[in-house]
C-alpha cells in the first residue's frame, strides 16, 4: 500500500494555484528591461519552473489521496518534458531572423510562453488527478500526453510569436 494523505481543501489549493499563476506573470512584467529586477533566471524561473510547479499543485488539487511518490514521478516526467521541448524549440527557432524586438513583443512572447508550459502540463496533469481512482489508464494516457501537449503548444509559440 502506498503511502498517501488526504487531500487538502480545495478551495485551498484553488487560490494556490491562481496565485501561483498571478505570480508568474507578475515576475514576468517585472523582469522588464529597465527593471531593477531583469535577470535571465527570474525568466528561466516564470517560464519553466513554475508552470511545472502549478501542473504538479493541479494534480494535488484533483488526486484523491494523494500518492506523494506519483507527486514525484510527474515531477519528473514534466521536467523532462520541459528539457526536451525547450531544445527543440530552440532548434526549431534557429533560423528565424534575429534583432530585439522590443520590450512589449519580448512581454507577449514571455506571458504566451508561460500560459503554454502553464496550460500544456496543468490540464493534462489535472485530468490525471481526477481520473486517478475510476480510470487508472486514463490516468497514465492524460499524464503521458501532457508532455506532448506542452511540446506542441510551446514550440507553436516559439514559432509564431
Amino acid at each position: 500500500m502506498a503511502t498517501s494523505t488526504r487531500t487538502p481543501d480545495t478551495r485551498t489549493l484553488s487560490g494556490i494555484l491562481i496565485g501561483l499563476t498571478v505570480l508568474g506573470i507578475a515576475l514576468l512584467v517585472a523582469n522588464m528591461p529597465g527593471s531593477p529586477l531583469r535577470s535571465g533566471n527570474l525568466e528561466l524561473f516564470a517560464i519553466f519552473a513554475l508552470p511545472l510547479v502549478i501542473s504538479l499543485v493541479a494534480y494535488i488539487r484533483f488526486a484523491e489521496p494523494v500518492v506523494w511518490w506519483e507527486v514525484a514521478l510527474l515531477g519528473v516526467w514534466g521536467a523532462l518534458g520541459i528539457a526536451l521541448t525547450t531544445f527543440v524549440g530552440f532548434l526549431a527557432t534557429m533560423g528565424t531572423p534575429g534583432g530585439y524586438p522590443g520590450a512589449g513583443a519580448e512581454l507577449i512572447r514571455n506571458i504566451a510562453l508561460f500560459f503554454a508550459g502553464t496550460l500544456g502540463l496543468s490540464i493534462p496533469y489535472g485530468l490525471a488527478g481526477k481520473f486517478r481512482q475510476e480510470h487508472p489508464r486514463r490516468t497514465v494516457v492524460s499524464a503521458l500526453l501532457g508532455s506532448v501537449i506542452l511540446f506542441i503548444l510551446f514550440n507553436v509559440v516559439a514559432v509564431a510569436v
